[in-house]
């Protein structure tokens, strides 16, 4: 379903975007007349594994799992994106199909801009190209280090990491910790550490028990941040 432009800042998105951020104001103008906002509905997908890229997209409300995938329906969430995050920088190389999932985990709303526009706005300002090769090194090299942790690490490391990173992108500080209101299921958590259920449920109920980490209702409460992240060292499983 379109959604009215009206309703979010699209000039001011684009302009705090990396990838635009240099860009002259009328730059700016110029991605924003070309661009249409999108609702898209839980738990629908943006574009799956083998669709053919032809937009990016940015996150204006709600939240969008990025995931890969395998032939036999596995699937590991790479990253969870928050308001403002943009994603598809890949079109700029053509039409080349899709190696990710985006699937809509919350109500949101969605910016589109197609290549066309994209490209001549390149082509007039360099610059940008530039600054999305720049972010999309900064977004390789925290791949990598997401793919070190999963080789490497124990799943009780893994769990305690996804917790600490979902506490940066979207935690809300309180009298009592930090909390995770995100209606995350242990499902969810065990795609994002690539553990199985009944794993993480009985690392949560450690944590639970040493006053770490509290669950109620799919949401959160960080009691204790050192304590989890001391639980990220590389240590052995029970």
């Amino acid at each position: 379903m379109i959604s009215h432009k009206e309703s979010f800042d699209i000039v001011g998105t684009i302009s705090r975007s990396p990838w635009f951020q240099s860009l002259p104001a009328e730059a700016h103008e110029q991605l924003a007349a070309a661009a249409r906002v999108r609702e898209y509905q839980k738990p629908s997908y943006l574009f799956t594994t083998g669709d053919v890229a032809h937009d990016i997209y940015c996150v204006l409300s709600g939240r969008v799992r990025v995931s890969i995938s395998s032939a036999l329906g596995q699937e590991f969430g790479i990253t969870d994106l928050a308001p403002e995050s943009w994603l598809g920088e890949q079109i700029i190389a053509g039409d080349l199909p899709r190696v990710l999932n985006a699937q809509v985990i919350e109500r949101s709303s969605m910016l589109q801009i197609a290549r066309p526009p994209l490209v001549q706005v390149g082509e007039e300002h360099p610059q940008m190209y530039k600054d999305m090769f720049i972010q999309h090194i900064h977004r390789s090299r925290s791949v990598y280090l997401l793919m070190s942790g999963m080789a490497f690490y124990p799943l009780k490391s893994r769990l305690a990491g996804r917790l600490l990173e979902l506490a940066e992108q979207h935690g809300q500080p309180g009298d009592g910790g930090i909390y995770l209101n995100l209606n995350m299921s242990q499902n969810d958590l065990a795609q994002l550490t690539l553990g199985s259920r009944q794993r993480v449920n009985k690392i949560l109920g450690e944590w639970r028990e040493k006053g770490i980490v509290v669950v109620e209702d799919n949401n959160y409460l960080i009691k204790d941040l050192a304590a989890l992240e001391a639980e990220t060292r590389l240590q052995q499983e029970d």
